[in-house]
């Protein structure tokens, strides 16, 4: 498994280097470099509050316009110190679908936060230890496609290695299917409803008791569940004349969890 990671690691690495490489020298016409970042209240993945406190998101991508290749970094810093995650990503898009590999190291330090304390202080987690049982990175392989002619998208993902063990050690493979219709308004606020649904494919209980989409002692012991039912909201700013930012906003429950959250956050550029 440690190979299987570090080859994984290695490989989105190497991606991501001989992009940023190419982007010390000009770049050809047909390649697009994005840059982002947002500040936001919490950052809510699949289902709960991993992040519970406010922070500084940015992302950055480099992508060919012809060949559908993106290769990119995420990365979010709470201002409390507490959730810190530094992602590597590489994928391919063609005619509505998406396939993509993520590897997401999470180094927070959950003790600043009480409620979240038990979680652990991660902060000087080793970034280059892949042993099972030990590693901080999870690696997660998706695929997305937008349904042609309207406005629904599908999405699914499953955790293919890394930190999500039955307690016997081997892989539960945890995944997340998730369905979203895009609606815009007369005055240009984009509606984002959606539902999404959890479940492992290697599921054991045991001592572990739960899956990886599982945060709460309310959820665990169960192999699925729907983990969000929820809304965004999103709409252009114009600040200035040559400046604008894009604010966005939402509401998700998570019945899996029994939690529901309130979601707010500035995009800058």
């Amino acid at each position: 498994m440690k190979k299987i990671l570090l080859g994984l690691s290695t490989l989105l690495i190497a991606f991501t280097v001989k992009a940023e490489n190419a982007a010390d020298t000009t770049m050809p016409a047909k390649t697009t470099v994005s840059i982002t970042a947002t500040i936001k209240n919490q950052h809510y993945w699949r289902g709960y509050a991993v992040g519970p406190s406010p922070m500084m998101t940015s992302m950055i991508s480099i992508s060919g316009k012809k060949s559908g290749l993106e290769v990119g970094t995420w990365n979010g810093f709470a201002f409390d110190g507490g959730f810190k995650d530094c992602d590597l990503y590489a994928q391919w898009s063609k005619k509505g679908f998406t396939l993509a590999l993520w590897d997401v190291f999470n180094y927070s330090d959950y003790s600043v936060d009480p409620a979240m304390a038990g979680y652990g202080d991660h902060g000087t987690a080793d970034y280059f230890n892949y042993n099972s049982g030990q590693t901080r990175h999870f690696f997660d392989l998706s695929v997305g496609y937008d349904i042609p002619k309207t406005k629904l998208s599908l999405f699914l993902a499953t955790l293919i290695a890394g930190r999500d063990w039955n307690a016997d050690g081997s892989n539960i493979y945890s995944s997340y299917a998730k369905a979203s219709y895009s609606l815009k308004s007369s005055d240009d606020v984009s509606i984002t409803p959606y539902v999404s649904y959890s479940f492992a494919l290697n599921y054991k209980g045991g001592d572990a008791g739960y899956t990886f989409y599982d945060w709460t002692p309310k959820s665990q012991g169960k192999s699925s569940g729907i983990s969000e039912i929820g809304v965004n909201f999103s709409k252009p700013v114009k600040i200035t004349d040559k400046f604008s930012v894009t604010a966005s906003a939402g509401v998700v429950a998570s019945p899996v969890n029994q939690t529901i959250s309130g979601l707010f956050g500035i995009t800058l550029f």
